[in-house]
């Protein structure tokens, strides 16, 4: 192929390249963002003519141009993403260089933009004195700034660039992993494989968009996608038909088949044979060729990306499994026919929802860590008490008497002595020692009214103040032997107004923050 020249014969200086061969318009990445800030339009022309033809790691540079402080600024806000600024110390005012050095560092917070400084004037900002009071990675006299020079300046300040890009991926990976590790979920997974992708993408010099990682599926199952970095957060998990084209898919079930190294001008296709487990293979964006070591990486990075997945299906598993199991005995406990076990799984659903909201609202200061995913299980066991109650009175169309209201409201009661039982007989059992606090708290009323022990308050533990406002709704919403059902909309309205009477207020604006996506996923 033709050899492309960095600098042209007829500029200042001549300076002699080593030939590379051309890229595709396929393989060329995102320009550079380079920022002349520069009071003198010459200057600007000057310094794009010298660098017209430049190219460094296969990427062009796109110019954007300023001519004061200000405008500087503002487009490196609108630009966060620039590699290098060219600028000038003298322009509105004899330090607005200077001044713009400080606010580039700390009023707009970019560390990572690497600034050289040129002056036509040195006497007014001394080189000793700038380079040790001002961020800056390089200082230049106009008058010395040839375009060897300037094309060494910026090469220097772009693999400095490239390096700290390295290092933030890296550090973002590992916030991800580090993120995922309090956590044994579907969303913790997926923050944990793309956590360790994105630093395998790093030591491999990939672009956040460039790599995907394919498990074989199971028993003719379809191939899906393990793990992603940046725009493909969202498809981990997903079949791959969800985010490659005909083509790729085509490619990638030829690799797994034959195992043979593909790569064209659009993609490279590497497998990673996983024993005892299924395969992998490596999707790069663009002909990427992988060396040797390279590959051993990759090797070690998807054989732990692999293991993770697998004990992250294994904890969800027994989380559902154990879910299940909760629901099965609130079923054979519950003989009252209106009300399903449909009804206790959605009283957890939403019981979860809310204590998530408080979370997340910081409205209810130590609030236990895993309160929403326990909620979930031991709300469904709330009116267990019920099974010790006549079904006769609870299927009753007509009014109870006192003596069988409370004979009925006996039945927080029962079901926290029967939890009782349960936690001494296994001996420990966090889920079923929520289920008995919510047994005999989740009827009491915030403003004491409620029952057995007409607590007040505060003094209702947190999680029957939560499930209190989750039973509440289903129970109106929902068609009764003694009336219909309740629209949504005037539910919501009755709940807010016992918000202070019934309710806590707090746990009242977090479920009218969660009831939309609730309802709609019922």
């Amino acid at each position: 192929m033709n050899s492309k020249p960095r600098v042209t014969d007829d500029q200042a200086d001549d300076f002699l390249f080593a030939e590379e061969a051309e890229v595709t318009a396929s393989e060329r990445k995102s320009a550079w963002k380079v920022l002349i800030a520069d009071d003198e339009p010459d200057v600007h022309v000057a310094t794009k003519l010298v660098l017209r033809d430049f190219s460094f790691c296969d990427r062009d540079i796109e110019f954007l141009d300023a001519y004061d402080g200000n405008q500087t600024c503002e487009l490196l806000r609108q630009n966060p993403d620039t590699a290098v600024v060219f600028l000038d110390v003298v322009m509105e005012t004899e330090d607005s260089g200077l001044r713009t050095v400080r606010r580039i560092r700390e009023e707009i917070g970019n560390q990572m933009v690497r600034i050289i400084l040129r002056t036509g004037q040195p006497g007014h900002a001394p080189e000793e004195h700038v380079v040790l009071n001002y961020h800056i990675n390089d200082y230049k006299s106009k008058s010395e700034m040839t375009a060897k020079k300037l094309f060494t300046s910026l090469v220097s300040a772009l693999r400095s660039f490239q390096d700290l890009q390295a290092i933030e991926s890296s550090r973002r990976g590992l916030v991800k992993v580090l993120d995922a590790a309090s956590n044994m979920d579907f969303r913790s997974r997926n923050l944990f494989v793309s956590g360790l992708l994105m630093q395998l993408g790093s030591l491999l010099d990939i672009g956040d968009n460039d790599l995907i990682l394919i498990r074989r599926g199971d028993a003719g199952g379809e191939d899906m996608i393990m793990a992603a970095c940046g725009g493909f957060d969202a498809f981990i998990g997903a079949p791959i038909k969800d985010i490659l084209d005909a083509e790729s898919i085509e490619h990638v079930t030829q690799v797994f088949s034959g195992g043979v190294t593909h790569i064209d001008d659009k993609r490279s296709i590497y497998l990673v044979p996983m024993p005892n487990l299924s395969d992998v293979v490596v999707y790069i964006g663009g002909a990427k060729k992988i060396s040797e070591t390279e590959l051993a990486l990759i090797d070690i990075f998807c054989m732990k990306i692999v293991l993770a997945y697998d004990n992250f299906e294994y904890v969800e598993q027994s989380r559902l499994d154990q879910s299940a199991e909760v629901a099965l005995l609130a079923k054979l406990t519950a003989h009252a026919s209106y009300l399903p076990v449909s009804h206790a799984v959605d009283r957890g659903r939403l019981s979860r929802d809310i204590a998530s909201r408080l979370k997340e609202m910081d409205t209810v200061r130590g609030i236990e860590r895993h309160l929403p995913e326990m909620l979930e299980r031991a709300a469904v066991l709330a009116d267990i008490g019920n099974h010790q109650i006549p079904s006769n009175m609870l299927e009753s169309a007509a009014a109870l008497s006192a003596e069988d209201l409370t004979q009925v409201r006996r039945h927080a009661e029962f079901g926290a002595l029967m939890l009782q039982e349960v936690l001494a007989a296994v001996r420990g059992g966090r889920v079923f020692s929520l289920a008995g606090e919510l047994a005999l708290s989740h009827h009491e009323n915030f403003d004491g009214s409620g029952y057995p022990n007409r607590l007040k308050g505060e003094d209702i533990p947190l999680s029957g103040r939560i499930v209190a406002v989750a039973d509440c709704y289903l129970a109106i919403t929902s068609p009764r032997p003694w009336r219909t059902a309740i629209g949504h909309e005037q539910a919501l309205e009755m709940i807010r107004q016992d918000s202070g009477g019934k309710f806590d207020p707090r746990v009242v604006e977090s479920f009218m923050a969660v009831a939309p996506a609730f309802r709609k996923s019922s």
